[in-house]
């Protein structure tokens, strides 16, 4: 009883929201997020502030048994964006091995997509060898595909009641 306790006190420091409480007298507890994870729609999402290459931000994400955030409609893309700002971020969509897929399995062809004009276009004038097999959210939120060892910020997505732990700072 006392670890609930003083987990109910941690969640609830000044600054810090809980995403969820304890049910009505039943003893359970409602799903929630981990402190600084926001709940959004079913999903936790955790915002980067600091850059990696898309390898390393996926590893981070698994880590915390979650994945690059897989973009499913406008009003996620949207919820993304106003907590990212105008900054390139990885986002859970490769090509590394040949058609492009979302990392969680989600049906890339039939789903949302929010690419710029001509793109993806797998170019390789960059300099850096190979082709541009990761994509990322641009400055104005459209969708590009780039070099995946590019350090960008990222954000992780989790099931809303999957055990995640507090990420370490990047």
């Amino acid at each position: 009883m006392e670890t609930k306790t003083h987990r109910k006190q941690e969640l609830e420091m000044p600054g810090q929201k809980a995403q969820g409480s304890a049910g009505p007298g039943n003893g359970s507890e409602k799903n929630c997020c981990p402190v600084n994870w926001v709940e959004h729609e079913g999903s936790c999402y955790w915002f980067s502030r600091t850059a990696k290459p898309w390898p390393e931000a996926e590893k981070y994400c698994q880590l915390e048994n979650g994945h690059l955030v897989v973009v499913g409609s406008w009003e996620e893309q949207r919820f993304v964006q106003h907590h990212m700002g105008p900054v390139n971020t990885w986002m859970g969509l490769t090509d590394q091995d040949g058609p492009w897929r979302w990392i969680d399995g989600s049906d890339y062809e039939k789903g949302f997509q929010n690419w710029r004009p001509d793109q993806p276009d797998d170019w390789t004038g960059h300099g850096l060898g190979g082709g541009e097999d990761c994509a990322h959210l641009t400055d104005d939120g459209r969708w590009n595909d780039d070099v995946c060892r590019r350090p960008y910020r990222w954000v992780c997505e989790a099931e809303l009641g999957r055990p995640t732990q507090e990420p370490p700072l990047p």
